[in-house]
């Protein structure tokens, strides 16, 4: 089994920790320096947020800027519809930019923001009763 490590530039590591913190995840100390923050997302999921210089030295060239423009978009899970409207909700609050408004789509529930440094984040439940095999 492979584990998902999605590596983001941060400009302010400690605001964009207290950020995912806010919305209800783990930071693990022991893989977190002041560099970077490891959030937990799941058993097999890491988010690294990393200052943008540490991000840099990890590629050629300059990383884009998520506050211009998105340079990805990253989907979440969630267990309910109601998890979805709270997710959204702490983000909002926890100083996230709002994206698209909580609708639905066919089986799905969707609502998006943007973190404090302009990455996108989309929160979907996906209603397994009527997804079609």
């Amino acid at each position: 089994m492979s584990m998902l490590f999605v590596k983001l530039p941060v400009r302010d590591l400690g605001a964009a920790r207290a950020f995912y913190e806010a919305l209800g995840f783990r930071v693990e100390e022991t893989s977190s320096d002041d560099g970077e923050a490891a959030v937990v997302l799941g058993d097999d999921q890491v988010l690294s947020l990393q200052t943008r210089e540490r991000f840099a030295a990890l590629l050629p060239g300059e990383p884009g800027d998520p506050a211009q423009a998105p340079t990805a978009v990253h989907a979440l899970t969630a267990g309910s519809r109601e998890e979805v409207d709270d997710r959204l909700a702490r983000a909002a609050v926890a100083g996230g930019r709002p994206g698209l408004p909580a609708r639905e789509e066919d089986a799905r529930y969707t609502g998006s923001f943007a973190d404090p440094d302009g990455n996108v984040w989309e929160v979907v439940w996906i209603d397994q009763l009527h997804v079609v095999n």
